[in-house]
């Protein structure tokens, strides 16, 4: 009940008194016809005049118009790495309005010419989408200032240059744990490009999951492929596939393993946003960076000028590390494991890297109870025990195709 109904009347009044007094009597706001108000001023804010005393009216202050451009090592049909920035591409568009670009294949030698022919066609942002560009880009970053560069997989900033990666390490641990319950053979195998995002940690964290079903009798078969060469990505599916893999994890920078494990009948996890359209009948889960948030938040502050330089990193509990719903070519209970996992995870109660833990060679590298935190993570060189063979179909290319430097939109 209202005890004190003048005090509310009175509080009343005095809204309703300010409201009118600030409208004319139409109910408009009041357009003030003072010619001082719009007019140009001088260094110490006196208005200016002409020759005549009349004002000069300012300038009309014109909206900086931002223009964002995309650069990718390979090209954007390649889906995987590529698909998740294409759906920031697509965000910025829809969100913010603005005009963007890209430019695909481009190699690391050919990213100075890249952000030039970017720069002339008008792009003020630059958005790097390998953590291959990342020491070219921020070296981009130095010398222009006036343009601001996003770095996938880089780990510093500056006054014009952000960057972000993620503990995508954290999902694919729960990845493992799917792919050891669905597996009848006990062999699990891995196809992953060595040049990917923290590539090691990615790895070690996928066998890790698989350890807490398989324990002892964990074994992963491991080879490494270049995710451009398709003949090879099949030829590296089929060598795991051969040994008895009957779950394959890829970790590539293109949907091209995906589609072959879908092809010829293998399970497969990948880190694919979109592996439920790509491999329906084989699919059982997978993982993905969030690209798409920081991006746009990025671009967003750049146009409302507050911009402040970062370098992000998160994963589950941040929504920068994203796992793919479990599908119905799961064995039963897969999802009460795999969910029961994530969350613990998510709450930060779970820390993937905690040893003991010992490599291919035996040696300890993480000392029982020890942590490992994600710089580290980031920093790890060797694979784990429980990956017992490592094949290569990787070769050198002495004579890299250049892109041919398109602008695309």
């Amino acid at each position: 009940m209202i005890k004190n109904k003048k005090w509310i009347s009175a509080i009343l009044a005095g809204v309703m008194l300010l409201s009118f007094s600030s409208c004319n009597n139409e109910g408009e706001e009041e357009v003030t016809d003072d010619p001082a108000a719009t007019a140009a001023t001088d260094e110490s804010g006196n208005p200016v005049t002409d020759e005549s005393g009349n004002m000069v009216p300012a300038e009309p202050v014109e909206e900086k118009v931002y223009k964002v451009g995309f650069l990718y090592n390979n090209e954007v049909s390649d889906g995987a790495t590529a698909t998740i920035f294409e759906n920031a591409r697509d965000q910025l568009e829809k969100t913010l309005a603005v005009e963007t670009c890209f430019i695909e294949n481009v190699l690391v030698s050919d990213i100075p010419a890249a952000v030039r022919e970017l720069q002339d066609n008008g792009c003020n942002i630059i958005v790097s989408c390998s953590s291959k560009f990342a020491n070219s880009i921020a070296k981009e970053a130095q010398s222009s200032a006036d343009t601001y560069y996003i770095s996938f997989g880089g780990d510093s900033s500056g006054p014009t240059y952000s960057s972000f990666g993620g503990e995508l390490y954290q999902t694919a641990n729960v990845c493992g744990i799917a792919a050891a319950y669905n597996s009848t053979s006990n062999t699990l195998g891995i196809v992953a490009d060595p040049s990917c995002y923290n590539v090691y940690g990615v790895v070690n964290s996928y066998v890790l999951g698989a350890k807490e079903i398989m324990a002892a009798q964990t074994d992963v078969r491991l080879n490494w492929v270049w995710s451009d060469d398709e003949a090879k990505v099949e030829a590296a599916v089929d060598d795991l596939v051969t040994q008895g893999c009957d779950v394959i994890m890829c970790y590539t920078e293109s949907d091209t393993a995906v589609k072959y494990c879908e092809e010829i009948g293998v399970k497969v996890i990948a880190n694919s946003c979109n592996i439920p359209e790509i491999a329906p009948e084989n699919y059982l889960t997978g993982f993905f960076f969030n690209a798409s948030t920081f991006i746009v938040d990025t671009v967003r502050a750049i146009k409302a000028d507050n911009y402040v330089s970062s370098v992000h990193s998160g994963g589950i509990a941040a929504g920068t590390a994203r796992l793919i719903d479990f599908s119905d070519n799961c064995r039963e209970g897969t999802a009460t494991i795999g969910t029961k996992l994530y969350e613990y995870v998510k709450s930060g109660q779970a820390h993937v890297f905690t040893g003991e833990i010992k490599n291919r060679d035996y040696k300890v590298m993480v000392e029982s109870g020890q942590k490992m935190d994600f710089s580290s993570i980031r920093e790890i060189d060797w694979l784990i025990l429980g990956i017992n063979s490592v094949g290569s179909y990787t070769t050198v290319i002495e004579s890299p195709t250049p892109s041919d430097m398109v602008i695309k939109s």
